[in-house]
């Protein structure tokens, strides 16, 4: 959370709150995604989706356009968002990267029939798999 500290006219200070909420990618689109979160986030809720693909971490502002729970999941909400195209279309924009997915282009500094192509998830220690593995939604409940 951020605040300012300058006053507006005799009113309360101006300030932001800024919310993390860990998400997990289901599908994605040139125009929106589709995610899985624990909480309830809801509809016309505006953000930035950081998320990594192609080994490269893209960020894209989007807004919920729904949210409901996943049936027989116990709290497991499945998440609409579209992607805003409120930033020009950059290299690390999660629209980007659907585009060179759907095109079959090649990400800069990857090549195709490399060892690093697709590129995997890094490698993570034990106890950082741990630590994350708590903030997940379970699987299959």
């Amino acid at each position: 959370m951020s605040a300012g500290h300058h006053s507006d006219g005799g009113h309360e200070p101006v300030a932001t709150l800024v919310r993390s909420v860990p998400v997990r990618l289901i599908e994605v689109s040139t125009g929106g995604c589709r995610l899985e979160s624990a909480s309830r986030i809801e509809s016309g809720t505006s953000g930035q989706l950081a998320v990594l693909l192609q080994g490269l971490m893209r960020i894209d502002d989007v807004r919920v356009a729904r949210c409901q729970a996943r049936a027989g999941a116990g709290s497991v909400f499945q998440v609409g968002a579209e992607l805003l195209r409120t930033r020009r279309l950059a290299r690390r924009t999660v629209r980007m990267a659907v585009r060179q997915l759907i095109s079959g282009s090649r990400p800069e500094g990857l090549t195709y029939g490399s060892a690093s192509w697709p590129p995997l998830p890094e490698t993570r220690d034990s106890e950082e798999v741990e630590r994350s593995a708590s903030r997940a939604p379970p699987r299959g409940s």
